[in-house]
């Protein structure tokens, strides 16, 4: 459901009891830093910064799992976003995945579901309630992190996702691509999902063909395609109405998971904001990062 920002921005942060300006130098003197494995692939890692939860909260807090962008080809930094976000008082995971180049999707979400399955596994080492999960993924992690909202039972996996300019529609950010208006960004976000599938996707799929499986391999990258309404985990889609990767992406996710599925109107929220971020970077236009942390305390307090 699309809303308008004004004071819901404010009242929003007013409930959530914090704002990210009050809170980066509070715990950083005794914040943990660690960086482990969850698989055998050298990318599957992640780093996790946790502050001790305490007496007061019964010894847990909750977590939120980061899933990085970089056009499902490179990594791009969280620990300045996931630093504050630890002394905001969670138990932080940034998670690096197989790229385009060391394996074909769906690796990308197997690999946030490992990851997943071992932060749950080590619990007790970070303090954390995994009963109080939420993703946050940005741009092609976006689209892993709804990718696992919406694969089986996403809403008994975690209690819901935060994307930022997700690419939810990796066939229609292709088509963007081939555009003669398409800006560099657009093309080789288009070169990247092609690699991501391994195939051309109008690839005439058959027996005959080096990339069997290619239409399946496209569509199940399309996230609405596997929508199924109040299975999925609540999800808050955001864009900027520049953004490279436009709205459309998750309206159409949110239609498909609200009027084809009969979702809750409140478990897809889609925002767009000014301007012309991109990812990570909706983070630092104004208001934005207590959006974010107010929604995300809203579903984990």
């Amino acid at each position: 459901m699309r809303r308008l920002w004004g004071c819901l921005i404010l009242c929003v942060a007013t409930v959530a009891g914090f704002l990210v300006h009050d809170i980066r130098d509070s715990a950083a003197a005794d914040r943990n830093e660690s960086s482990h494995a969850y698989g055998s692939h050298p990318r599957q890692t992640l780093d996790a910064y946790w502050n001790a939860a305490g007496e007061e909260r019964g010894g847990k807090q909750p977590g939120i799992v980061i899933l990085h962008g970089g056009h499902w080809y490179e990594d791009t930094g969280w620990a300045t976003w996931s630093r504050t976000f630890a002394d905001a008082g969670y138990a932080v995971f940034a998670v690096d995945h197989r790229l385009n180049h060391d394996a074909p999707w769906p690796a990308q979400r197997t690999d946030a579901l490992s990851a997943l399955d071992w932060i749950r596994a080590h619990a007790a080492d970070f303090d954390v309630d995994t009963d109080r999960l939420v993703l946050l993924g940005s741009s092609s992690g976006g689209q892993i992190a709804t990718a696992v909202a919406t694969y089986g039972s996403g809403t008994f996996r975690v209690d819901g996702v935060v994307a930022l300019s997700p690419v939810n529609d990796p066939y229609r950010a292709w088509r963007d691509g081939n555009s003669g208006e398409a800006t560099a960004r657009q093309r080789k976000l288009r070169d990247n999902a092609t690699l991501l599938a391994r195939c051309h996707p109008e690839t005439d799929d058959n027996s005959d063909s080096p990339h069997p499986g290619c239409r399946d391999a496209w569509t199940d990258m399309v996230v609405r395609n596997r929508a199924s309404g109040g299975d999925d985990a609540p999800m808050l889609l955001i864009h900027s109405k520049g953004d490279f990767v436009p709205v459309r992406h998750s309206l159409d996710l949110e239609a498909a998971e609200e009027k084809d599925h009969n979702m809750p109107a409140n478990g897809v929220t889609v925002e767009t904001v000014a301007g012309t971020a991109h990812g990570g970077a909706l983070l630092k236009e104004p208001g934005v990062a207590d959006r974010v942390l107010g929604w995300i305390a809203e579903r984990t307090h």
